[in-house]
């Protein structure tokens, strides 16, 4: 296999124009009615000399952008994580770090259910299977003097509580529980005070039943 350097293909093959390619030609056309420009002069080379340098501010700039943007943060990712109080283990990845800092990010814009649906599947990946809630025909609102429940439930209402369903495929308890867990605190930060929810496995969710260890009933 050929090579360029100390890598395989470092150089480009299509796909039309770098930054610094542009920039250049840009400033060369800018100048070519005045000046000559041909590759052989002080022109040509004063003008690249400038590409380069507005190039470099190009990648600046889209560092600092990236800085902001959970799944590709770089410089920031440690920082983020203290000021969203996450604490990484030596096993995480990166990725699983940044999985983390985006699902956080979501609880600092809005609470509704597809904030809460886009955070679980951000965080879980391909372990999130998606959310169960009570059916209609299941949902129960006690009022008291009204329709007062049993004894410790008289004011109570089953229609805010919210099923997280996960897979447990390819996981040892171990793994299994660390990432239910990250779920629940990242949940317990993120839904309103007005909702509960429960994580598990399996496709039934009953509530007041809720589940018998990792399982939904």
């Amino acid at each position: 296999m050929p090579q360029f350097g100390r890598n395989p293909y470092p150089k480009r093959y299509g796909g039309g124009l770098s930054t610094l390619e542009a920039e250049h030609i840009a400033m060369l056309d800018a100048l070519a009615p005045g000046w000559d420009v041909t590759t052989d002069t002080l022109v040509y080379a004063e003008a690249y000399a400038d590409a380069v340098a507005i190039t470099a501010i190009w990648r600046i700039n889209g560092r600092l952008r990236n800085s902001l943007k959970p799944l590709k943060m770089l410089d920031t990712l440690t920082t983020w994580e203290e000021a969203c109080n996450l604490r990484p283990t030596p096993t995480d990845t990166v990725q699983d770090r940044r999985r983390r800092v985006a699902a956080k990010f979501r609880g600092l814009v809005g609470n509704a259910i597809s904030d809460i649906y886009d955070a679980c599947a951000e965080l879980l990946d391909a372990q999130f299977l998606g959310l169960v809630s009570v059916s209609a025909a299941n949902q129960i609102t006690y009022w008291p003097g009204m329709n007062p429940g049993p004894p410790g439930y008289e004011w109570s209402s089953n229609r805010a509580i919210i099923g997280v369903r996960m897979s447990k495929s390819g996981l040892s308890d171990t793994a299994f529980l660390s990432l239910r867990n990250r779920c629940f605190q990242m949940l317990d930060a993120l839904v309103p005070a007005w909702m509960t929810f429960q994580i598990g496995v399996g496709t039934g969710f009953i509530v007041n039943q809720g589940i018998v260890g990792q399982t939904f009933l």
